[in-house]
């Protein structure tokens, strides 16, 4: 997705009317369209060390928010409202949910530690800062290692000059585990209909789509496979099975994971900052 721009409005930031009136929160925003979007030229009215300050300090701006969110719970500050917990106040007058402002504050959290340990260079949003919590790296007390972790991801950063997402980190720091389960994105009334033939074989439509997926990319052997003639236990359970519907089945199957395949792109479980 690219920046809006048309002949009349090249920067895509809108002139405001002069009756505008802009909440409170919000105020700022004039400031900055004045100085830097409506000013003409290739300048502006300051430095541009200031400038680029300002602009990392808004990119690290989820430590400040944390920091507030976590002493209006602590301090129960929200009870100026008329609430008394802190997930009526998010509920009811903050426009986060209570989920989310709780993954704010462990975020700034860890954002300030790393800064409080000699770090410049700290998580620029939640999502990587929360990725840090995943990590395989321990302390001596059996909590997750964040210096540590995070050292490794900017030595990372640095040798390769990837830029540091929370995939990356997650990619470093919590490596995929091959009993990990992943997502994939299908069409709800693709799904529903997966399920309605997987029925139809008295199967759950986890267990067919897996066993097909076995018998198309190959499964892993059995570990302690038996013997072919070897008596079933009495705690063996054998279901008959359809073959019939089973091989129409299949055939749908086919058809339907070709009308849904995504070229060259794999959907993978995220941490939220959506």
């Amino acid at each position: 997705m690219k920046p809006r721009q048309s002949p009349d409005n090249p920067m895509g930031f809108e002139f405001p009317y002069e009756e505008l009136e802009l909440p409170e929160w919000a105020r700022a925003c004039t400031a900055t369209w004045e100085n830097y979007v409506l000013e003409p030229g290739n300048h502006i009215r300051a430095d541009f060390d200031d400038f680029e300050c300002g602009l990392f300090r808004d990119a690290h701006a989820y430590i400040q928010e944390g920091m507030k969110l976590g002493a209006m719970r602590y301090k129960r500050l929200y009870e100026e409202k008329k609430v008394y917990s802190f997930k009526d106040y998010c509920d009811r007058f903050y426009i986060k949910s209570y989920h989310r402002c709780l993954e704010t504050i462990l975020a700034a959290q860890i954002g300030w530690e790393l800064l409080c340990n000699g770090f410049q260079q700290v998580p620029s949003n939640v999502s990587q800062a929360i990725a840090l919590t995943q990590t395989f790296f321990k302390d001596s007390f059996g909590q997750p290692d964040i210096i540590r972790s995070w050292e490794w991801v900017l030595e990372y950063s640095e040798a390769t000059g990837k830029k540091i997402t929370a995939g990356l980190i997650n990619f470093l720091v919590n490596p995929q585990r091959k009993d990990e389960k992943v997502k994939i994105q299908v069409s709800k009334k693709k799904w529903e209909e997966f399920k309605r033939k997987a029925k139809e074989l008295n199967r759950d439509p986890e267990s067919v789509l897996e066993d097909f997926m076995n018998s198309y990319v190959g499964g892993e052997e059995d570990s302690s496979p038996e013997s072919e003639d070897s008596e079933p236990s009495e705690n063996t359970r054998v279901e008959p099975v359809n073959r019939e519907a089973e091989v129409v089945w299949t055939d749908d199957l086919n058809l339907l994971l070709k009308e849904n395949s995504v070229k060259n792109q794999k959907h993978y479980d995220t941490s939220p900052d959506s």
